[in-house]
């Protein structure tokens, strides 16, 4: 998983030693086992496994993004409905301070 996996192989009559990318699942496989890697023409030395080809770890990603991303996009909108509630709550006159009965206040001395 970590890299430095390399493979042996034959290509157009000539043996190439390339690098498996980070991530592949050739670490698994025990040395000199076969394997079958697929590499580009033009540059033998770009490789992968077969089994990485097929993109299905690339599709569990990218549902996986996308779920955290709604999953984000949902929480921030639960959010700022609580806060619209929160601030009408207390722009109500009924409610707080502003709408609690309160009794007269005892007159002044001097206005006795």
């Amino acid at each position: 998983m970590a890299g430095h996996c390399r493979v042996e192989f034959e290509a157009d009559g000539r043996t190439v030693v390339a690098d498996l990318p980070v991530g592949s699942g050739g670490g698994k496989s025990s040395v000199g086992s076969p394997l079958t890697v697929r590499y580009q023409a033009d540059d033998p030395r770009t490789v992968a496994r077969e089994a990485d080809v097929g993109g299905g770890g690339a599709a569990v990603l990218a549902v996986l993004s996308g779920g955290g991303a709604l999953f984000s996009l949902m929480l921030s909108a639960v959010a700022a409905v609580f806060v619209v509630r929160q601030r009408r709550a207390g722009l109500n006159p009924g409610a707080g301070a502003a709408g609690r009965h309160a009794r007269p206040a005892a007159a002044h001395p001097s206005e006795r």
